[in-house]
């Protein structure tokens, strides 16, 4: 027997897991795991949307603008 046929008890076979981990969501409707690509969650069929932190304070700044534009324009008509 040589020292190649011998097991590594060091050597630990790595089956992909982490991979596959790190390639994971957990869907916002029913907290089951869906992949990072999938749109729709195989699970509860919910659609998954990205969601943008910014959006909803560029809605409301968008508005706040718009009623800024109509309140000056009933200002001007009155006047």
């Amino acid at each position: 027997m040589s020292y190649f046929d011998e097991p590594d008890d060091e050597w630990v076979e790595d089956d992909g897991a982490d991979e596959l981990d790190a390639q994971l969501l957990v869907c916002p409707s029913c907290r089951g795991d869906v992949h990072e690509d999938s749109q729709q969650c195989p699970h509860c069929g919910d659609w998954i949307t990205p969601v943008y932190p910014g959006s909803s304070a560029r809605r409301w700044v968008f508005l706040v603008v718009i009623g800024l534009m109509v309140l000056s324009m009933l200002i001007v008509a009155i006047l």
